[in-house]
C-alpha cells in the first residue's frame, strides 16, 4: 500500500482535495504586498447569546471565526481547496490506519506555554469518549491518540480512512493548551489575541506580535459585531461603520454590485440547508410522508425567486453537482403535485397538515424560502404551517427539537458530510435517521482507498438519501459577503463564506 503523507506534489494534493469535495472555481488572489496595521470591523450574522468559545459547542459562524482568529489547528483548507499542514508540520501513514503527526517546533500560545504533543492530545481528546462536542462522531474514530515525545503524535484509527487527516480541518479542531478550560477566554497559538468577549454582542481582538505565521495577521485590531439582521448590516458597511459583512441578503446583490466603494465575494455553492423529517417524530418518520414532502417542494421555483439563481438544484441528498462524488446518474427530483398526493395516500392521508419551524439562524433567505414552499405545496396537498423562529436560541431551542425545521451546512468532505448529518451514531444526526445499510457502506467507503471503488459506494449512499433519507435538500447556495475597496486579500472559499472563517488573519487594509 501507497504511504500516505503530506508531501505530495501539488498534483497530488489537488487530486486528493478534489476527492473530497472542495475545489471550486475561485477569484484571483490579490498580488499586493500586504500593509501591516489598521482596525478592521467585521458585522456578522450567525451569532447568538447562548454562544460559546469552547470549541466542542461551536455551531455558529461567529464562533468560529474568533475560534480560528484565536487558535491554529493541525491542518488548513486553504481558498484554492488544498489540504496543507499548520500545527501538523507534516504527517505520515502506511495503512490509512496508523498515522504518525510531526508537531510544528517553536511555536508558542498567547499565555507563554510552548506548543507540545500533549496540547494536541489533549485538544482532539475533547471531541472523544463522553464528550458533548459536535465533532464527536468524527474522532471517535480514533481508537488510540498519544504523544511519542515532545513533537511527535502517533494516530490510531479503529478502521482505514484514506482521507483522514481532513478531519482536524473540521471547524471544531482548534488546538488549546493542556488542561485548558477557561473558554470564554480562549487561548490559543493564533494570530490574534482575544481582548473581549461578549456573546451575541460582540468580540475585540488584538495582533499577536509573535505569532509564527510571518505572512498572515496583518491588521493591528480586530472588533466583530454580531449583527443578524440583513439591513442593519448593510447599512453598517455602506455608512462605513464596517469594513466587511457576511450573509448578503441577494435582494440587494445587484445594489452592492453597483457601489463602486463595495465589492461582493462570492463563494459558490458553498452551502446546502435541509427541510428535515424528523424520523423520530409523526408524521416525518413515515417515509411516504417524507417523499411527499420532497415531491411538494418546488426548488426551482427557491432557486428563482429567493436566491436571484446565485446557487445550483439540489436532489435530496448532501453532495453538490460540482463534486467528484457526485451520483449524476440520479434523476432530479422536480416539483410534482401527482407523486405527493400518491405518497400522501400510500401513508393513509388526503392531505397532510404540518407546522414548519423556520429561523434565518440557517440561511437569510431560509424565511422567504419556507414561504415559497408553503405556497407551492398546497397545491400538492400538504398545508404547511410557517412557524418563524429568532436566530438568538434556534440551534439550541428548536433545531432537532421539532418534527420540521430549517437546517444548514457548509462543504465538507465527502465522509464527513455522511457521518456527520447521517450516521446513526453522530451527535448532529439532525434528524435521528438510522439505516443499516447507509452505515455499513459508509464504514467501506472510508475504507476505501481506489477511487474509482468509493464513488460507486457513495453514489448508493446519495441514491441511499434521496429515496428513504429524512431531508429535502433544495439548493446548493452560493455564499455572498461584502467588503470595502480597502479591504483586500479577501478571497471566497469552497469552506465557508468570510474567506473559509478564516478572513481575521487573511485580510489587510489599504488605506
Amino acid at each position: 500500500m501507497a504511504i500516505l503523507t503530506s508531501s505530495l506534489t501539488r498534483r497530488g494534493f489537488l487530486a486528493s482535495t478534489a476527492a473530497a469535495g472542495l475545489l471550486l472555481p475561485f477569484g484571483t488572489a490579490c498580488a499586493a504586498t500586504p500593509r501591516k496595521g489598521g482596525d478592521f470591523r467585521l458585522a456578522m450574522a450567525g451569532g447568538s447569546s447562548d454562544n460559546s468559545l469552547d470549541p466542542r459547542a461551536f455551531t455558529q459562524q461567529v464562533q468560529r471565526v474568533i475560534g480560528v482568529a484565536v487558535c491554529n489547528q493541525l491542518v488548513e483548507i486553504l481558498p484554492d481547496g488544498t489540504l496543507t499542514p499548520e500545527l501538523a508540520e507534516s504527517w505520515q501513514s502506511n495503512d490509512a490506519i496508523n498515522w504518525i503527526l510531526k508537531i510544528r517546533q517553536g511555536v508558542t500560545f498567547h499565555n507563554g506555554k510552548a506548543l507540545d504533543a500533549e496540547d494536541v492530545v489533549y485538544s482532539i481528546n475533547l471531541h472523544r469518549g463522553k464528550t458533548t462536542s459536535g465533532a464527536k462522531s468524527l474522532f471517535d474514530a480514533i481508537s488510540e491518540i498519544k504523544a511519542n515525545g515532545p513533537h511527535e503524535v502517533a494516530v490510531t484509527l479503529a478502521s482505514p480512512n484514506a482521507e483522514f487527516m481532513h478531519t482536524f480541518a473540521d471547524y471544531h479542531a482548534m488546538i488549546v493548551p493542556a488542561g485548558f478550560e477557561d473558554w470564554q477566554k480562549l487561548v490559543g497559538t493564533g494570530g490574534y489575541i482575544l481582548e473581549s468577549f461578549q456573546p451575541g454582542i460582540r468580540a475585540t481582538l488584538n495582533r499577536n506580535g509573535n505569532y509564527w505565521k510571518t505572512d498572515r495577521a496583518h491588521v493591528e485590531r480586530v472588533t466583530l459585531t454580531v449583527m443578524n439582521d440583513s439591513t442593519a448590516r448593510l447599512a453598517a458597511l455602506q455608512s462605513g461603520a464596517a469594513d466587511v459583512i457576511n450573509q448578503l441578503d441577494r435582494k440587494v446583490f445587484p445594489l452592492v454590485e453597483r457601489n463602486q466603494a463595495l465589492k461582493v465575494v462570492r463563494s459558490p455553492g458553498a452551502v446546502h440547508w435541509t427541510f428535515i423529517g424528523a424520523f423520530n417524530a409523526e408524521p416525518t418518520k413515515n417515509n411516504d410522508v417524507r417523499q411527499a414532502l420532497k415531491f411538494g417542494c418546488d426548488r426551482q421555483a427557491m432557486l428563482d425567486l429567493i436566491m436571484r439563481g446565485l446557487g445550483t438544484l439540489g436532489n435530496d441528498h448532501p453532495i453538490a453537482p460540482n463534486n467528484p462524488y457526485y451520483n449524476g446518474a440520479l434523476e432530479q427530483r422536480v416539483f410534482d403535485p401527482d407523486k405527493a398526493s400518491f405518497h400522501l395516500k400510500k401513508a393513509g392521508l388526503e392531505r397532510l397538515t404540518l407546522d414548519l419551524y423556520t429561523s434565518d439562524a440557517a440561511l437569510p433567505e431560509a424565511v422567504s424560502l419556507s414561504e415559497v414552499y408553503q405556497s407551492k405545496a398546497g397545491t400538492a396537498g400538504i398545508d404547511l404551517k410557517v412557524i418563524r423562529r429568532p436566530a438568538d436560541g434556534y440551534w439550541s431551542d428548536t433545531w432537532m427539537k421539532r418534527p420540521f425545521t430549517v437546517s444548514s451546512w457548509l462543504n465538507r468532505p465527502v465522509d464527513q458530510t455522511f457521518s456527520l448529518i447521517y450516521g446513526t451514531d453522530s451527535a448532529w444526526n439532525e434528524s435521528y435517521w438510522s439505516n443499516a445499510r447507509f452505515d455499513k457502506l459508509l464504514a467501506e467507503g472510508k475504507a476505501t482507498l481506489d477511487f474509482d471503488k468509493r464513488k460507486e459506494i457513495y453514489g448508493e449512499l446519495q441514491a441511499i438519501l434521496n429515496d428513504e433519507g429524512p431531508s429535502i435538500i433544495p439548493i446548493f447556495a452560493d455564499f455572498l459577503d461584502a467588503r470595502s475597496v480597502k479591504v483586500q486579500g479577501f478571497e471566497p472559499s469552497g469552506v465557508s463564506d468570510l474567506s473559509g472563517d478564516r478572513i481575521i488573519e487573511r485580510v489587510w487594509l489599504d488605506e
